[in-house]
C-alpha cells in the first residue's frame, strides 16, 4: 500500500468518526409544543422555555447562548424551546408577547421569565437563582 493510500484512508476514517459524532450529537433541548408542556411542566422540578420564532433575528443570536447554558446544565435542569408560531396556545396562555421569551417554571407554575436576548452570564444567573 502506497503512502498515499494511507493517508487516504486516514482521512477517511477521521471524516466518518467526525460525521458520526455529529449525528449522533443529542439535542440539549426539548421541542416544547401545545401538547406536551404540562407533561414536562409538571414532571421536572425546574424547567426553562425558550419561545421563539423562525423570522425572528434576536431568538437566533439568543439561540447558541441558551443551547451553551441547556448543554451544561443539562442534567439539573430540562431546557426547551417553543416556536410560539407553531403553538399559539401555549404562548398566549403565558402571556407571551415579545420574543424571545424565556420562561422558567419550578414545580410546574411560572415563576419567572427573561424577556428578550440575554448574555450568557444573566442567563446563567438565572440558572443558578432557581437551582438553589
Amino acid at each position: 500500500m502506497s503512502e498515499i493510500d494511507t493517508l487516504v484512508r486516514e482521512i477517511a476514517k477521521r471524516l466518518e468518526e467526525k460525521a458520526e459524532k455529529i449525528i449522533k450529537k443529542e439535542e440539549v433541548t426539548v421541542t416544547i409544543t401545545d401538547s406536551n408542556i404540562d407533561e414536562i411542566i409538571t414532571k421536572n422540578k425546574v424547567v426553562f422555555i425558550d419561545c421563539w420564532a423562525p423570522w425572528c433575528a434576536p431568538c437566533h443570536i439568543y439561540e447558541p447562548i441558551y443551547n451553551k447554558i441547556a448543554e451544561k446544565y443539562k442534567d439539573k435542569i430540562v431546557f426547551g424551546r417553543l416556536n410560539v408560531d407553531e403553538n399559539p396556545k401555549t404562548a398566549d396562555k403565558y402571556g407571551v408577547m415579545n420574543i424571545p421569551t424565556t420562561l422558567i417554571f419550578v414545580n410546574g407554575q411560572v415563576v419567572d421569565q427573561i424577556v428578550g436576548a440575554v448574555d450568557e452570564s444573566t442567563l446563567e444567573d438565572y440558572v443558578k437563582k432557581y437551582l438553589n
